[in-house]
């Protein structure tokens, strides 16, 4: 069922049905903002997907990658929606590093752009050796055109980065 769903977004001829699916899936991964144990599964097909996908459904996708990146599994039970950790869903989350940064510097999406941000600050915090290269691509993104209205979420990005230790 998540394969199929994930193909549809893949091949969405249009926005409509692109949303459709990511509708589908958000249903399918996640419980109460929680992760599930295909989540992990679905990030690692996602961030596959960025290479390739059509304009219209990149901020989509970019979005689902920042709330799997954001969710963490049930505290209480932390088995009631199968084996999950925060940490292999980070781990393929930021295998996309560099389509971030690439998206960062050239999509004409903003949407698409402040995702990323939110994804390489959150590769930044995962893993110690993508950190300082966050701050360089982050500290960079400052001063690219259009993004302007992101200042805010930039410096606190970096701040965040700066400041709070790497949970590798």
């Amino acid at each position: 069922m998540l394969a199929e769903v994930i193909r549809e977004l893949a091949d969405a001829p249009r926005r409509e049905d692109a949303v459709d699916a990511v509708q589908r899936l958000h249903r399918q991964v996640f419980a109460n903002g929680l992760l599930c144990e295909a989540s992990v599964a679905v990030a690692s097909c996602l961030v596959g997907l960025l290479w390739r996908c059509p304009e219209h459904v990149e901020d989509l996708l970019l979005d689902l990658l920042s709330d799997i990146s954001a969710a963490t599994p049930c505290v209480s039970d932390p088995g009631v929606y199968g084996d999950v950790s925060r940490a292999d869903c980070q781990y393929e989350i930021s295998l996309g590093f560099q389509a971030y940064v690439e998206i960062l510097d050239s999509s004409p999406n903003l949407v698409s752009r402040t995702a990323c941000i939110d994804l390489i600050m959150s590769c930044g915090l995962f893993e110690p050796r993508l950190r300082d290269r966050a701050i360089y691509f982050l500290d960079r993104a400052k001063d690219l055109a259009g993004l302007e209205a992101c200042g805010k979420l930039i410096s606190a990005s970096l701040d965040e980065l700066r400041q709070r230790p790497p949970s590798a």
